[in-house]
């Protein structure tokens, strides 16, 4: 098969701003490599979140296991439901934590923050430590989607802590999404079968944010965009 000319997608489009990332598709294995090449295109030095339990079966190469995230820069869940949001604490319970006349909106994202999943406080508190923006990727977050909101105003506030800790949250889903995904800056979905006919498959650009060079509805070949390319064919992106 031809290679197609390369695309003229700039792939740093998708943090020149403080901006999310949703992408979908019905292969595991396809979904997590492009989640992978895309969040790795913008921040070399990514976290790597993989929603997992014992048994689930691992891809080979999966980008978590396959060396290709540093163990500092790698959380792997024990059981999914170990990124379920806690319970909402009410405001007097805040109260112990800060003051009860602090304004409404540092209650509110304090109160935003505190029902993240742990897993998620943890990934705040280290990027934090080092300063600077981040790229935090979330894989298999189909895994939990039963605990979280479905639509898009009720999931921003998941959103928002990471965003306010200069963290930008790239998240890869199998399956059909939720309206939720409407929340995110940027929706994709990538269009493969499987790992051996991926050359023949799509990222497909449901949602884009105006002035960059990704547009709505736009199919893009997934083997003229090479970060992307580099990843399928299994070849060590480390360099």
């Amino acid at each position: 098969m031809a290679t197609p000319p390369p695309s003229d997608i700039d792939l740093a489009d998708l943090t020149r701003g403080a901006w999310s990332t949703f992408v979908w598709g019905a292969s595991r294995a396809v979904t997590k490599r492009v989640l992978y090449a895309l969040a790795r295109a913008n921040d070399p030095h990514l976290y790597w979140v993989d929603v997992r339990s014992a048994a689930d079966p691992v891809e080979d190469p999966d980008p978590a296991l396959a060396g290709w995230v540093p163990e500092n820069h790698l959380l792997v869940t024990r059981r999914p439901e170990e990124a379920r949001p806690q319970a909402t604490m009410d405001p007097p319970a805040l109260w112990s934590i800060v003051r009860s006349d602090e304004p409404e909106r540092v209650l509110a994202q304090l109160s935003d923050f505190l029902r993240l999943p742990p897993i998620a406080q943890e990934i705040i508190a280290r990027t934090s430590a080092g300063g600077g923006r981040h790229v935090v990727a979330v894989a298999n977050v189909d895994r939990v989607r039963a605990y979280y909101p479905t639509s898009p105003e009720a999931t921003r506030p998941v959103l928002d802590p990471f965003l306010a800790a200069s963290i930008l949250p790239f998240l890869g889903s199998i399956g059909t999404p939720s309206d939720a995904r409407w929340a995110f800056d940027f929706v994709f979905e990538v269009r493969a079968t499987d790992l051996r006919s991926w050359e023949a498959g799509w990222l497909v650009c449901e949602k884009a944010h105006a002035g960059t060079s990704f547009r709505t509805s736009h199919a893009i070949p997934l083997r003229s965009l090479p970060e992307v390319a580099e990843v399928l064919y299994g070849d060590d992106p480390i360099p």
